[in-house]
């Protein structure tokens, strides 16, 4: 397999590690919180739910970031590209990776839950689409895409200064993981805080075996991570 193979493999290996963990999280403590009803997410669960993306990102950063940079995220990737940090040959090898092990991801939990005759299992997942990011009702739809637009920027600012050559690397991955975990405690509520176009993609096609609604609400967070990841990108190089 050639480098762009590798590279591509390892992006896939490492979104499918954010993709299963964060959102089989949210699966989790729903059944845990409500295992008949399968119904809603408390304060301490959303405590959890950051962590478990946090702490994903970080493993996947201290694997396979010397491989890639460990993006797993297409606003991320697209970022890169936008202020010249990566070249434009890798962007859709890196894409793809990503979109492909979210979607294995996706289908290895709908496999999990819905692998016994249990109903409340299956309930479950059906009620949250496997961990998906859903537009809270609370909100407009232009406060939840506000949302994801500025989650996505402080999350590249940070993931830029962390990365940044005059940064310590080994310093890195906490960081960032951390990070993402205090923007999914803030934003969570309001959009499910995706922040990553691959990561509701995975859920989102897995979970079309339950129901096509959350395919409505994809858009947001293509169009959302994509904007906030541009715009988190130049502001960093402009206070640099």
């Amino acid at each position: 397999m050639n480098q762009m193979g590798r590279a591509a493999l390892a992006e896939a290996y490492g979104t499918f590690l954010l993709t299963t963990i964060g959102p089989g999280t949210i699966t989790a403590v729903t059944f845990l919180d409500s295992p008949i009803t399968g119904g809603g997410i408390t304060g301490p669960s959303l405590g959890f739910i950051g962590l478990a993306h946090g702490v994903a990102l970080l493993m996947a950063v201290y694997t396979i970031g010397r491989l890639t940079g460990a993006h797993i995220n297409p606003a991320v990737t697209i970022a890169h590209w936008a202020t010249r940090r990566i070249e434009s040959r890798k962007v859709a090898p890196y894409i793809l990776g990503q979109l492909a092990g979210a979607t294995i991801a996706g289908f290895v939990q709908l496999a999990l839950w819905t692998s016994s005759n249990n109903r409340d299992l299956v309930q479950t997942a059906q009620s949250t689409f496997l961990g998906d990011t859903i537009p809270s009702p609370q909100f407009g739809i232009g406060a939840v895409l506000l949302a994801e637009v500025i989650g996505t920027a402080i999350l590249v600012f940070t993931i830029f200064g962390a990365t940044d050559k005059a940064a310590d690397p080994s310093r890195a991955g906490v960081t960032i993981g951390l990070a993402l975990a205090a923007i999914v405690w803030m934003f969570g509520p309001i959009s499910g805080a995706s922040l990553n176009p691959a990561r509701t993609w995975g859920p989102t096609i897995a979970s079309t075996v339950f129901s096509l609604a959350p395919l409505g609400n994809l858009w947001i967070y293509v169009v959302g991570p994509i904007l906030g990841g541009l715009l988190g990108a130049f502001l960093y190089d402009a206070f640099r």
